[in-house]
């Protein structure tokens, strides 16, 4: 029996993976190691992007192959036209921006759709 390609992926990543549709246009505001968008890339034969601030993170998205801006999601999302993206993500990325209601304005503008998810603060893990 085949193993799912999500089988082992956290759980915020298998609802955003199920909620893009195939050949679709993403980009991730700050992407991190670009674990989500390789999967969408992979298993949906998606066109994906990210966008990061931290080096490190950076370098591990360049070693899965996927295309990334080395850049501050604060102040860098004007470079991008409007519905350029089918899907604009935002995944545990909002709470470290300065300007939320800016950039989800900019997230808006950019895609088609919108996925914004946050931390759970509240669970044991995170205290």
């Amino acid at each position: 029996m085949e193993k799912s390609p999500l089988e082992k992926t956290r759980l915020d990543y298998k609802v955003i993976f199920d909620l893009i549709t195939p050949d679709s246009h993403v980009l991730d505001l700050g992407c991190g190691d670009g674990e989500l968008l390789s999967l969408l890339i992979r298993h949906k034969n998606c066109r994906a992007r990210g966008v990061e601030i931290n080096d490190e993170s950076i370098l591990e998205c360049m070693e899965k192959g996927i295309t990334v801006c080395h850049s501050d999601i604060d102040s860098s999302l004007s470079e991008y036209p409007n519905d350029g993206f089918d899907y604009v993500i935002l995944n545990e990325s909002l709470q470290e921006v300065l300007h939320p209601q800016r950039v989800i304005l900019e997230a808006l503008r950019i895609g088609k759709k919108a996925i914004v998810g946050v931390p759970n603060f509240c669970h044991i893990s995170a205290r």
